[in-house]
Order: structure tokens, then sequence, then C-alpha cells
């Protein structure tokens, strides 16, 4: 018994079943009973059980030990059975309720090498298996919770991040409008002290006057009574002074007292002041890279294409062709070429598949609507062509070329780029879009054709867009309506030297936008209303709906401001200034209207929403996207293109920039950058 336990130990490792057919041969090695069937019930490295359910009457008894078996195992996944031959070394018999159950004990005596090794390995494998399987499920499980709290952790980052920064923007206009106060008080005692002292020199000079006619009064000789009388009046005149004196010197110890004071709370404010700015510095940092990061998270892995808007239901898979230029510049601004390339090979793909460029696509390619625009295509031009400039990389060219021949389609005799192949109206802001287009392909392809098409649209621009009297610029042929951005785009597009050779003043044209489209309005953060100026669509007074910030169309003016004070750096520092603050003012007023990403995949990282409002009208035949925050890619791209200081239609980076400033906090706009 303890032999054949023994043996038993020694054969049987792991409970394995595989389908076995065998039959028993004589010591002639002759077949001497039918095929029979069984299955594995155990499998060792020697040799296996095999389990046979009701074997045949009178079979059992040729079992023998020295038997010898030829085995058929079959092994799932495997094209060929294993064959083997074995000898029996033990058997048992077993009755059981509804049949017999008998066990083998096989030592295998001719089986190859490889097949007896592959049988075990694939014996554990199946043995192994369900634990292989929970150690996975566990492993997964495990996986996922970690890559859940990591993302937790980075989504409360996030959320923190832009809670803490809105904390801190109100903290520091609080303490700037605290300091503006202090200041305009301490140039009031200021002021008041130097008039005071002035004051007093002058008294102290008429009484040391009327001190020396006093003492000459006694060494002149006179009759007593007049005498006695002009003393009198000397005295009289003398103590009056004095005591106008004593007033104004009691005054001005308490201006001096108050003006110790006042300064003292001055430079107090003002370290605060520099502290909080350098901490808002790392936070301003921050935000930037974050806005950033939630726009490489919208880009599509397959087309390329950014999704234009996230937040609204109708438009979240939505991209639009301008978005894509303007995230195009960004990718390449941030020197993430690849992300510009996965856009830009797109669009070459549909130019080389003679396909149109339409206004906006789904995310995975599929045309959104068949609409071709003039504006949207220059400025996919205007992309291949920043992209082209910065890098060098060439190939893109084929996109502005290719732009460059729908466009001159477009144009008429007079030069004026229209709407699209099936509109008759002439915008303003495609014209400077296509004059800035064809005047940087002039540049980069050092043909002058395309220069002189530019040209030509200028004139254009001149003639029907800009006026002398009333409304500065018309928003088209024929158009009168105010729209923010073609105010803001003729100081990018045309630049300040060149509007002032066709007699427009930039200044006027910023005030004007200035006076008609500014407007302050709340804006709700999380739990409270925050109050914020920006720039509108359109002109507030003639909209019924109020005031409504376009946050794209207010970065566009923030970069006006840039370029009108980097022109007037050398010509006239205080208007430098005075536009570098109105650019910083802009840009901190912005910055209150930052949000968490609305949807879980832009892992509530900062961007900027379309508008303070949802769904309201424009003013031009288009209304701002739905809900309560939607994350805007045109309104992110343009507030770090303005902070970059980058101007996108002529392809140059400013000399000064906000991310300059904020560097190497300066808000001088002269002031020389390293």
């Amino acid at each position: 018994m303890k032999k054949k336990e023994f043996e038993k130990r020694h054969y049987i490792r792991i409970s394995t079943v595989f389908p076995v057919e065998f039959y028993l041969l004589d010591k002639d090695g002759k077949k001497i009973t039918p095929y029979l069937q069984g299955f594995t019930n155990n499998i060792g490295k020697g040799g296996l059980c095999l389990a046979v359910n009701d074997l045949w009457w009178g079979f059992w008894d040729r079992f023998t030990k020295e038997s010898i078996l030829c085995l058929v195992i079959e092994v799932p996944f495997r094209k060929n059975p294993i064959l083997a031959k074995g000898r029996v070394v033990w058997k048992k018999r077993e009755k059981l309720e509804r049949f017999t159950h008998c066990r083998l004990g096989i030592e295998f005596t001719e089986i190859s090498p490889s097949l007896k090794r592959a049988l075990f390995r694939y014996a554990i494998s199946k043995k192994l298996f369900p634990y292989v399987v929970s150690l996975v499920i566990a492993i997964l499980i495990l996986f996922s919770f970690l890559i859940w709290m990591r993302e937790e952790k980075l989504l409360q980052k996030n959320r923190d991040l832009v809670a803490k920064y809105h904390s801190l923007l109100e903290e520091s206009a609080k303490l700037r409008n605290q300091l503006a106060e202090e200041t305009k008080l301490l140039t009031f005692v200021k002021d008041r002290k130097s008039k005071l002292e002035k004051e007093l020199a002058s008294l102290k000079d008429e009484l040391s006057f009327w001190q020396a006619k006093y003492r000459q009064l006694f060494k002149q000789e006179m009759k007593v009574k007049e005498k006695e009388k002009i003393i009198q009046a000397f005295q009289n005149k003398m103590r009056r002074l004095k005591v106008q004196i004593e007033s104004l010197e009691k005054e001005n110890r308490f201006l001096k007292e108050k003006f110790k004071k006042k300064k003292d709370i001055k430079s107090k404010l003002s370290q605060e002041v520099k502290i909080l700015e350098k901490e808002k510095t790392e936070y301003v940092k921050k935000v930037v890279k974050g806005m950033y990061e939630w726009i490489t998270t919208r880009q599509d892995s397959n087309s390329g294409l950014v999704l234009s808007y996230e937040g609204d239901r109708e438009l979240s898979r939505v991209a639009f062709t301008y978005d894509q230029a303007l995230a195009v510049i960004v990718f390449t601004l941030f020197k993430d070429t690849s992300k510009a390339r996965k856009v830009l090979d797109f669009y070459l793909n549909q130019i080389e598949n003679r396909k149109s460029i339409y206004n906006s696509y789904y995310t995975n390619g599929e045309v959104f609507e068949y609409i071709i625009s003039s504006g949207p295509n220059a400025w996919i031009g205007l992309a291949s062509l920043n992209y082209v400039k910065l890098t060098n990389e060439k190939r893109y060219l084929k996109i502005a070329k290719a732009v460059g021949d729908f466009l001159l389609k477009m144009i008429d005799k007079e030069g004026g780029i229209r709407g699209g192949p099936n509109f008759h109206w002439y915008s303003t802001e495609h014209n400077l879009d296509c004059y800035a287009f064809f005047k940087m392909l002039g540049e980069l392809t050092k043909n002058s054709y395309y220069f002189d098409v530019s040209q030509k649209i200028k004139k254009w621009i001149d003639t029907y867009a800009y006026t002398d009297k009333g409304v500065p610029v018309n928003r088209g042929k024929g158009d009168a309506t105010i729209a923010t951005d073609t105010y803001a785009w003729s100081i990018t597009a045309l630049g300040p030297q060149e509007l002032i050779s066709l007699k427009m003043n930039p200044e006027v044209i910023l005030d004007f936008a200035v006076k008609n489209c500014r407007v302050t309005t709340h804006f709700k953060v999380k739990d409270k209303e925050v109050f914020v100026t920006g720039f509108d669509f359109a002109k507030v007074r003639n909209l019924p709906r109020g005031g409504v910030i376009s946050c794209e169309w207010t970065a566009q003016m923030i970069l006006a401001f840039e370029i009108l004070s980097n022109y007037y750096q050398d010509k006239n520092p205080d208007k430098a200034n005075y536009y570098w603050e109105r650019a910083n003012y802009y840009f901190d007023e912005l910055q209150k209207m930052v949000i968490n990403s609305p949807s879980p995949l832009g892992r509530a990282n900062p961007t900027l929403p379309y508008a303070s409002a949802s769904f309201v009208d424009t003013g031009h035949g288009w209304r701002t996207p739905k809900g309560d925050k939607v994350g805007s890619l045109a309104s992110t791209a343009y507030f770090l293109i303005s902070y970059l200081g980058y101007n996108p239609l002529s392809g140059e980076f400013l000399t000064n920039s906000l991310k300059k400033a904020y560097e190497q906090r300066t808000n001088k706009a002269y002031t020389k950058a390293n």
C-alpha cells in the first residue's frame, strides 16, 4: 500500500483534464482492445493518471501492472494530438451511484521529450490559468484604482490651481486698488505740504519784513501819539502773522507726520503687492501651461483635429477650421511640432485629394457643414505659413499655395475678396486675413505676384473699409456695423505704420473700439460673481441683451495694445507705457474668467469660455455656445498668443510681451528685454 501511494505521489502532480483515446498492447506489441475513451485526471512530468467511467465489461482485468497502453492525447489549440506509450503502475476502481469510476496510473515509456515538455507546460498553464487571470484582474483593478487616484489628484490639483488663482487675482486687485488710493492720498498730502511750506516761507519773509520795519520805526522821529498808533498797528500785524505761521506750522507738522504714515503704508502695500505679484507670476505660468495642456487633450489622435468647444453638447464633436489654424500656431509656438503637423496633415490630405476646405468638420474628419468661406481658408493658409516661417519646414507651403489659388478665384477687379464661392458679400475681416496671408506668402516664396495681390486687397480695404468720419472701420463693403475684431485686426494685419500711411490713425481706431465696445459685466465663478471688463462682439448700445464679453476678441484687443505699445517704444515712451498699461489691465481682467475644463477628458485644466453669457446674439449672425461654462479653443489659443506676444498675421514676435513682463516683473513698456 505504501509503495502504491508512493507511486501515486511520484507520478501524479497536476489536476488537468484532457480527452484521451487509448488501447492496450500485449507482450508482443499487438493491439488487444479497441480504442477506448477516457480523460486525464492528473499529469506529471513522468506520466499521467487516466480516468475512465464505466469501462467495458471484461476489460478491467486486462489492465495489469506492466501493461502497455498506446495513448492519443488531445490538447486544446494544438493541431495534432500527442502520441505516447506508457505502462500501468497502479490501478483503482470505485463503484459510484451512477457509474463505476476507473483510474489507471500510467508511466510514459515512449514519448518525444519535446512533446512531454509541451504536455506538462500546457497542463501547468491550464492549472495556473485561473490564478493568473485572477492575479491579472487584481493587478488591473489596482492599476485602475491607482490611475483613478492619480486622475482625481490631478483634477483636484487643477481645480485648486484655478480656485487659488481667482483668490490671488481678487486679493491682488484689492491690494492694487488700496495702493492706488494710498498713492493718491500721498500725492495730495505731498502737494498740500509743498504748498503749505511755500505759504510758510512767504509768511515768514513777510514777518521778517515787518519786524525790520518795526525796529526802524523806533529810530524815526515823529509825534508820540502818531508813533504809538503806528507801533500798535505793526504789533497787530506781526501778531496776526505769528498766529498764521503758528497755525500753518502746526498743520505742517501734522502733514509731515501724515506724509510719513502714508509713505510707510504705501511702502508696506507696495511690498505686499510685490510679493503677491511674484506669487501671481508663478501661478500665471502654471495657468498658461495648464491651458496649453487643455488644448493638447482636445486633439483627436486619428484625424489630428482639435475640438473647438467643450461643454456644448451640440458642438461636442466639432472642429472649426479657423480654430484649427489657431491650434497649429499655438502648437508651433510651444515647439510641439508633431501636434501641429497632425492638424496640417489633415488639410494637406484634403488638398492632395482635390477636396475643398470647409468651415468645419467633425473631429473624426467628416464634414460638419458644407460651407466654404474665404476667411477660414485664409487662416489655415496663415497657419501653414506661420509653421513654415517658424520651423523652415517647407512641405506645408503646398497648403498655402492651394489656399492662394482658391482665394484668387474670389477676388474681384477692385481687389476685394468676396465671402466665398456661394457668397456675394465682402467682409473687412476676411480681407484683412487675405491681405496678411498674401503678404506673408509673397515673403516666404519670394514671389512678387503674391505681394502685388496683397497691395490690391489693401487698396480695397482703404476704399471700402476705412473712413475719415463716423465709424472708422466698416464691417464690410457698404456695411457700417461695428465689429470689434476688425478694429483689433486692423492693428495686427496692417500694423500702425501702414495704417498711418493710409491716413488712418491707429490710436483713433483703438480708442473708438474702447469707447463703443468695452463693457463691464458680471461673470459667475463657482458660487460668487465677479465683475469683469472686456470687449463685446459689437457696439453695446445697439444690442438689447446688454454687455457680453468675448474672451477671444478681448485677447485680440490685448495683442493690439501690445503692438501699439511696441510701436511707440522708441518714439514716445509715455504713449508706449499707456498702451502697455491697457494691455496689462485687460489681460488681468481676462484672467478673472479662467474656468476649469468642464469635461473629464480635460482633466479640469484651466481654459477660457467663449463668452461671459450663454447662447446670446453676438450681433453678427451667430450666437454664443450653449452651456454655463463652455471651454473655447479660440479664446484659450488667442489668450496664449497675446501672452507670448506673437502676431499671427505678420508671423513675428513683439520686442516686449506680457510673458517677458511677467518674467522680468516690470510694467515699463520701453524696458529693454534681455
